[in-house]
C-alpha cells in the first residue's frame, strides 16, 4: 500500500440483540458494501398492550439499501430470522445464506408474507466459504446450540477476520 493510501473503515453496527433478548441483527459495512447478520424479532413485554412483535430500527439499512450484498443467517430461532419477511417488504436482500433448517423455516415465512420472490435462499454446510460482494468472505463453522443446524461464522474482511 502506498504511503498516502488508506483503507476504508469497517463498520460493525449492532441493531439489536445486545443487552436484550431478541432482535438479533447486525450490519457489517466496508467501503460501499453491506452484509447483514441475522434479522430477528423480539416478543413484547407485559406492558406492551396491542403489540405482537418488536423489530429493531432498520432506518440505517433502509437508507443504505443500495449497498446490501447479502445476509448471513446463523440458525432458525425467531430472534434471528423472525424479522426478515417484514424487512423484505421495505428493501431487497439479493441473497440469504444459511443452514438448511433455518432456510426451510424462513421460506415458509417469506411465502406467507408474499415476499418469497424478493430474495434468493442458498443453503450452506459446515466449512463452506461464501464470497458476498468483493469485501466479505464468510466461513461457516458448526456449533452446538439449542436448535439443530446452527453455525458460528468467521467473516473475512480486508481488515481482518471477525468471529460471530
Amino acid at each position: 500500500m502506498a504511503k498516502n493510501e488508506t483503507l476504508a473503515a469497517l463498520k460493525i453496527i449492532p441493531l439489536g440483540g445486545l443487552h436484550e433478548i431478541g432482535k438479533n441483527t447486525c450490519v457489517f459495512e466496508y467501503d460501499d458494501e453491506i452484509i447483514l447478520l441475522d434479522a430477528g424479532l423480539a416478543f413484547p413485554t407485559d406492558g406492551m398492550h396491542g403489540v405482537n412483535i418488536v423489530l429493531p430500527d432498520m432506518t440505517y439499512v433502509r437508507e443504505n439499501r443500495h449497498k446490501i450484498k447479502g445476509m448471513i443467517v446463523t440458525h432458525g430461532h425467531e430472534d434471528h430470522i423472525g424479522g426478515i419477511a417484514f424487512h423484505l417488504k421495505q428493501f431487497e436482500i439479493p441473497v440469504i445464506y444459511g443452514p438448511r433448517l433455518a432456510l426451510a423455516m424462513l421460506e415458509g415465512k417469506l411465502e406467507e408474507a408474499g415476499v418469497r420472490d424478493r430474495t434468493e435462499l442458498r443453503t450452506v454446510l459446515p466449512r463452506d466459504m461464501v464470497r458476498i460482494g468483493k469485501n466479505f468472505l464468510v466461513e461457516y463453522i458448526r456449533n452446538t446450540h439449542s436448535i439443530a443446524d446452527s453455525f458460528t461464522v468467521a467473516i473475512h474482511t480486508p481488515l481482518g477476520v471477525l468471529i460471530h
